[in-house]
């Protein structure tokens, strides 16, 4: 049976065709994310005592490309040395103008061990970390029918860590004399004796 050798030399520019529409897309465009801060706050439990922590994770999120760079989610696995380990995704949905910086704030939150007073010093910097990427839409309109398509949904990674201290909650302050209200002194009902205490 004969062979057809015309499509061969189509068929060899297909990969190099399609590399070239994928950087037209937006290659060597990705945006630049920075882990600036962790800041945590402790949430009380039912009696008092620290049960959970949030965070509150600072990102400056760098366009660096001359086009608008859509930012859809940020994937993320932040880690408590000691303490816990959160993963989850938040969405961004925001625009970067070209060139241009912003800083955006992501959360995360751990259950507080039973045991965090023996598994580490509350008086010394507990360290952090995190990674994860962020999913964005290459600039450009061949970049945005390629997202649309679901063709291509680029992810740039990203990583980070440094350290905080958990600031717990201040005990309520009690003086003497304040435990209980004062109120009329009343002596025992009629046909009951009063007990004194041992």
């Amino acid at each position: 049976m004969p062979v057809d050798h015309r499509d061969r030399p189509l068929s060899r520019l297909l990969p190099a065709l399609l590399t070239g529409v994928l950087c037209l897309a937006g290659c060597g465009s990705a945006p630049e994310v920075r882990a600036l801060d962790a800041r945590p706050v402790v949430v009380a439990g039912a009696q008092g005592a620290p049960d959970a922590a949030g965070y509150r994770i600072e990102l400056e999120v760098l366009n660096p490309s001359a086009e608008d760079m859509p930012l859809e989610r940020f994937e993320y696995i932040f880690t408590v040395k000691n303490v816990g380990r959160f993963e989850g995704r938040w969405a961004a949905f925001r625009t970067l103008p070209p060139g241009r910086s912003a800083i955006m704030t992501i959360p995360a939150s751990t259950l507080l061990p039973a045991d965090l007073g023996e598994r580490i010093d509350l008086d010394q910097d507990i360290d952090w970390r995190i990674e994860g990427g962020v999913r964005y839409r290459a600039p450009g309109l061949i970049g945005q029918i390629l997202f649309d398509a679901g063709v291509r949904r680029p992810t740039q990674s990203f990583s980070g860590s440094g350290t905080f201290q958990i600031v717990r909650p201040a005990a309520p302050e009690t003086t003497d004399g304040e435990d209980a209200p004062e109120g009329p002194e009343t002596g025992p009902a009629s046909g009951q004796t009063s007990n004194p205490a041992p």
